[in-house]
Order: C-alpha cells, then structure tokens, then sequence
C-alpha cells in the first residue's frame, strides 16, 4: 500500500485494515495525517455531546405549542435562515477551491486507479507528448517518472504522470495547450492540488501533504 491508497481508504471511512495499519507505521507522513484526522473527529465528536438540560424536553413541547397556536410563519421563517446559512456556509467553502483544482483531486480518486491499468507510454512517446509543456528530462531531474499516460481530462486529453520526490509521491496532469494566468488551488478528503502554467500547457499537481504539492510546484515554474 502506498500512500495515496492509503489517504483515499481512511477518507473512505470504515477504519484501518491491517494493510492500512502496516503502512501507517512505516510512513511518519501517514501517521502525521492519520493523527490530523483523529485529532479533528475528537473536536466534532466533542462539539455533538453537548449536555442537554433536563428541563429542555418541557421547554421544546411549550415552544411547540406556542409555534402551532401563533402558526408557521415564524417556524418556516428560521427554517429558511438556517438553510440561508448552510447555503452560504458550503458556498464559502466551494469558493475557497478552485474547480480546476479541485477537477484534479477529483480526478485522482476516481479515475487515477483506472488509468495505471491501462499502463505507460514507452518513454520516447512520453517524452514527445510532454515536450511542449514539462520535459520529460526536466522530471527526471526533480525525482523518479513511474508512469506516463494519456487520459481524457477537463475535456482535452491530458497526461498523467507518477512523481516520486524525496518527500512523497504526487501526482501530475499534464495539459498541454491549457495556460493559465493564475495558480489555482484546492483541498478535499486529505488531497491538495495546485496548478501552474509551464511551458506551453499547464500541470496540475495533487498529492497528500500541502509543502510537498508546493515545493514541486515551485520548482516546475521556476
């Protein structure tokens, strides 16, 4: 198990395997992100045990009569600010993570598994598909190429790659002819992603630890 199987099976729910437990202890990056989330379910199951008054049960039936005697309009009226807020709530949250970005994690926990399967260009391939935006010599430089392989991505064909730096593993999707202006960025089930303009093309990049996404980021731009 590595450590992208790792992360999407513990955000998946439903505990450690002995697999999952195994990998954990040999891998400070997974233990550090395992204890992240149990320090974050501790929070959230602290915040639902709130003790309830022993009078609260006479106080909601009272309120509820004096709800139906005076009609539904203050009830409905609550019940639409508290949807009002949710709203909001999980717009602020969408806002904070770009849809390309966002496309990319997305993109690694459904289709990644799919497209090892399919298996890797030859190299001199690989090296021709990436020429235009990210070189395939100027990878090698940065760490170790496991996989180079074409994959229908944001409507184009794209080009994913398996990084594995010092650090950890990440994964990259090549989009040749995508430039972008800016550096999108998103979070979401353990996943961080970024993406920077290189060469001729963009490069999302998605891996489990945010530093590890930055530096490779940096280091593709630089």
């Amino acid at each position: 198990m590595n450590c992208l199987d790792y992360r999407r099976a513990l955000a998946a729910g439903g505990g450690e395997s002995a697999a999952m437990s195994e990998h954990r202890a040999g891998c400070p990056a997974c233990a550090a992100h395992h204890a992240d989330c149990a320090d974050f379910e501790a929070v959230l199951r602290r915040a639902l045990e709130v003790p309830v008054p022993g009078e609260l049960a006479g106080r909601v039936l009272d309120r509820g009569e004096r709800l139906r005697r005076g009609g539904r309009r203050r009830f409905l009226a609550a019940a639409g600010l508290a949807a009002a807020a949710a709203g909001a709530g999980l717009y602020a949250y969408l806002a904070r993570n770009e849809p390309l970005a966002l496309a990319c994690i997305r993109w690694v926990m459904m289709e990644e598994a799919k497209s090892l399967m399919m298996g890797a260009m030859p190299r001199d391939e690989a090296a021709r598909a990436l020429a235009d935006t990210v070189p395939l010599e100027r990878l090698e430089r940065i760490g170790q190429v496991r996989h180079v392989g074409p994959c229908p991505f944001n409507g184009a064909t794209a080009y994913h790659v398996i990084l594995v730096v010092p650090q950890d593993k990440v994964t990259l999707l090549v989009m040749p002819g995508t430039r972008l202006a800016e550096t999108p960025s998103a979070s979401y089930e353990g996943f961080y992603a970024r993406v920077v303009p290189v060469g001729r093309g963009s490069v999302g990049i998605v891996g489990g630890t945010r530093d590890v996404v930055t530096r490779v980021a940096g280091v593709l731009r630089g």
